[in-house]
């Protein structure tokens, strides 16, 4: 199971550390940034966060939505990408 959150533009390196150091303590197995190489402000602070099942999810959100340096905390949304093909 997954959960993303996004942190606030104005949080700096000492609230995404505080964050980041309670995460483990909730559940959380692994903390990445969706778009890892992307350097827009906006999707540059979007994370993935791996759980274990869905207790901890739940305690992860909790934590992130009660944390003053996340904009948004949800599950991730299972999307399906459809390939559409040339027209004739």
């Amino acid at each position: 199971m997954k959960v993303q959150f996004k942190f606030k533009d104005r949080t700096g390196a000492a609230g995404r550390k505080r964050v980041f150091s309670t995460l483990g303590s909730h559940g959380a197995t692994a903390v990445r940034r969706l778009f890892p190489t992307e350097r827009d402000g906006e999707l540059s602070n979007i994370y993935i966060i791996d759980v274990p099942n869905e207790a901890a999810g739940r305690r992860v959100l909790t934590a992130l939505n009660g944390a003053k340096e996340v904009e948004f905390a949800e599950w991730e949304v299972r999307r399906k990408l459809i390939k559409h093909g040339r027209p004739a």
